[in-house]
């Protein structure tokens, strides 16, 4: 062997560009570049060189290059690279118009011919036939460095008007190297991230699917087994959209994704909480096209929410006795938003406050936020809300107040029997039912219901809503009721404090916010379901159950008190878990004309530094809200049915390039995909998700030692 030959072997062997362009690889000729600008190139093919490659299909990738790899030893620097292209359409070139002349000519002169591959036509003629031009967009460069690493640059420095280059349909194996390959500098920063994150290692690349170009696949054989790879830290802390109409593979992609990070986690030592607000109810339980639900594959680590009893299910729902600041919330925002006129009195209703002084300040002022608590439960009672069984309230009388109610209620003592305070007070103890000798009182609803009817009648008696009057007097001569008692026992009874005439009350705020109560319900959801997002745990919100204005409200109820608790952990210097927030039917939720100091678009902004993922799901880009659509990372597109909708994606990265297909190819789980570490959008065939096989390698990673999961049985749910 010559040195000369020596040399080139050698240089062969270890240049990564080689495999890009080897033929013993699958790279197959196609022809060479015509044409060519710093954004797009025109390749002159022929129907011979596309044949014996399997095809050429539109959105598919082509080489293109100078590099001889049997002689790169004595290649020129301008030739050491390999530029990327996509193939965007047909070109036209110079001997078009003689094509077409000569094959009317041939059907002119043939028009008995059954013959339309022209197998007749002239030898020479035919073969001049069988050339075509390729309209093709330039997506970047692949070149080494000073250190011989592969690099990828998505452009190109130059082109060279009298030089052009041999065109490349790439081997599975190129393919493999071009879909899913990642900057060096890139990898680098991620496997330093992942380490500041807490990781044991930075986490592998997994599999989302693997390379499909065009809804018809009989000639695509080299890439339908060429796995499509993405980094499972581009999905934490960052933005991601999947779009697409109903049943092309929306939720399959998010089940996919979900289980990924999961599993990621199990491998890194670094637990992801990961909260799915389900609007249908795909995900926490199986369906026919679907044969399995996350809630199958990973039960141990799965917790469930639903906005009804349940078996299986914790409830979504608060409980409005024992979570008073945020039951009155979700009745006042409702009432307000029901657009009807508020009364003095039901605007007082609606703007108390519910905060619980501290038990060791001033005395006086824990009684009377008591007696404030006290007439508020039981106007949610009269309301209709169902309290939680064996449910009592807290009366504080003390024995002048009740010797007044004995003075004035007929029916506490009809043959004025009692001739002093102490037994007007007994008397009075024993109409209402209160049991002992001194306040406070432990009483149930119907009675505390009563109780306060009674005293708002007295006091009207009493004239105490005038300020001349004296009303009911507690110790010392002091007024018992304040004003905001008092219009409270207004909308207790439904009667004006103004003029006793009828008022909006407990209907209005039955009717406001009953579907978000239950007898059951937590004390505080959110808090409950962000200690097990702590845990990095799977939460799953079905919100398929109830009215669309309780699901959304509820959605972003939830979704605010993640940011928020995980805000105030950075605010306190705190690190807070790395959380990735899943909503699905994201249109009804992310409105477009939504304020950017609205929950949603703050989260989309300012939840990165608080380690607050969305991943958002919906057939209407256009109805996303743009400043999320602005700063979305991650793309997962199938089947768009419009003009408008692709247009308003079109605008994102390279989405123009497959504005075509998406309307026309409606395969499901046909996606384009472009994610944070990739260069450019790869059209990708999703995985189906498969339940059986997501539960044993979750099962698998269990058996190891991992730092931070426990099984939902062995630590409580």
């Amino acid at each position: 062997m010559s040195l000369e030959k020596f040399v080139d072997t050698v240089a062969k062997s270890s240049n990564p560009l080689v495999p890009l362009i080897d033929p013993d690889g699958g790279a197959r000729h196609v022809g060479f570049t015509i044409h060519a600008s710093y954004a797009e190139m025109t390749v002159m093919t022929n129907d011979s060189w596309r044949s014996s490659a399997g095809g050429l299909p539109m959105n598919g990738y082509l080489l293109a290059t100078s590099l001889n790899p049997e002689r790169i030893g004595n290649s020129a620097p301008g030739d050491k690279r390999v530029l990327v292209f996509r193939i965007t359409g047909r070109a036209d070139i110079a001997t078009d118009r003689d094509t077409v002349n000569a094959i009317m000519r041939h059907f002119q002169d043939n028009p008995d011919t059954n013959d339309p591959s022209l197998e007749n036509m002239e030898h020479i003629s035919r073969s001049m036939l069988q050339w075509s031009g390729i309209r093709c967009k330039i997506l970047g460069t692949f070149y080494l460095d000073n250190d011989g690493k592969l690099r990828f640059g998505a452009d190109v420095e130059d082109f060279f008007a009298s030089r052009q280059m041999r065109v490349l349909k790439p081997g599975p194996l190129a393919l493999r190297s071009i879909v899913n390959f990642i900057d060096p500098d890139r990898l680098k920063r991620a496997e330093q991230d992942a380490l500041a994150m807490g990781m044991r290692a930075p986490p592998d690349p997994f599999r989302i699917g693997q390379v499909r170009f065009t809804s018809s696949r009989h000639l695509e054989s080299d890439s339908q087994d060429v796995p499509v790879l993405v980094f499972p830290g581009d999905f934490l802390a960052r933005r991601t959209a999947v779009f697409g109409m109903t049943r092309t593979g929306k939720s399959n992609t998010t089940k996919t994704m979900v289980s990924a990070v999961l599993l990621s986690a199990l491998k890194t030592n670094l637990p992801v909480g990961q909260l799915i607000l389900d609007i249908n109810g795909e995900y926490s339980n199986a369906n026919g096209q679907d044969k399995g639900s996350i809630a199958d594959a990973f039960t141990d680590n799965t917790v469930r929410y639903r906005a009804m009893e349940t078996p299986g299910f914790l409830d979504l729902r608060l409980n409005f006795y024992n979570s008073l600041d945020l039951g009155l919330s979700f009745i006042a925002s409702n009432i307000r938003d029901d657009g009807g006129k508020l009364g003095e009195d039901l605007q007082t209703f609606v703007s108390l406050d519910l905060s619980e002084p501290e038990e060791s300040g001033d005395a006086g002022k824990v009684t009377r936020w008591h007696r404030l608590k006290s007439i508020y439960q039981t106007i949610l009672y009269r309301a209709g809300y169902q309290p939680p069984d064996n449910f009592t309230v807290r009366l504080d009388a003390g024995e002048e107040v009740l010797d007044t109610l004995c003075k004035e209620i007929e029916g506490v003592d009809p043959e004025k029997e009692a001739t002093n305070r102490k037994s007007r007070a007994q008397k009075a103890r024993d109409y209402f039912g209160l049991i002992g000798m001194r306040s406070p009182y432990s009483v149930d609803l119907e009675t505390a219901k009563q109780f306060w009817s009674e005293v708002r009648d007295v006091e009207r008696q009493l004239e105490g809503y005038k300020k001349e009057s004296k009303g009911i007097r507690g110790g010392r001569q002091k007024k018992w009721l304040s004003d905001v008692d008092g219009a409270l026992l207004s909308v207790l009874v439904g009667r004006s404090s103004r003029n006793d005439n009828g008022i909006r009350s407990t209907n209005s705020i039955g009717n406001a916010a009953i579907q978000f109560h239950s007898k059951t319900g937590s004390d505080h959801v959110g808090r409950d379901i962000y200690e097990h997002l702590e845990r990095g745990r799977i939460v799953i919100a079905d919100l398929s159950v109830g009215p669309p204005v309780v699901r959304e409200r509820m959605a972003e109820r939830i979704a605010r008190n993640i940011f928020e608790f995980s805000a105030q952990k950075f605010t306190s210097g705190e690190t807070p878990p790395s959380i990735a927030l899943y909503v699905e039917e994201a249109h009804n939720l992310i409105g477009k004309t939504a304020n950017l100091n609205e929950t949603w678009p703050r989260i989309a902004k300012e939840g990165a530094k608080y380690g607050v993922g969305l991943v958002y799901a919906t057939q209407e880009p256009s109805s996303v809200h743009p400043n999320i659509l602005a700063n979305t990372e991650n793309f997962f597109v199938t089947h768009l049915n419009n003009d408008s909708e692709i247009r308003a994606l079109a605008g994102y990265y390279d989405f123009a390039d497959f504005s075509e297909s998406l309307k026309r190819c409606q395969d499901v789980g046909f996606a384009r995909v472009k994610t944070l570490s990739s260069s450019f959008t790869v059209s990708t065939q999703i995985d189906k998700f498969d339940v059986e096989e997501a539960r044993a390698s979750f099962q698998a990673l269990c058996g190891q030692s991992q730092g931070w999961y426990v099984p939902l049985e062995e630590h409580g749910r």
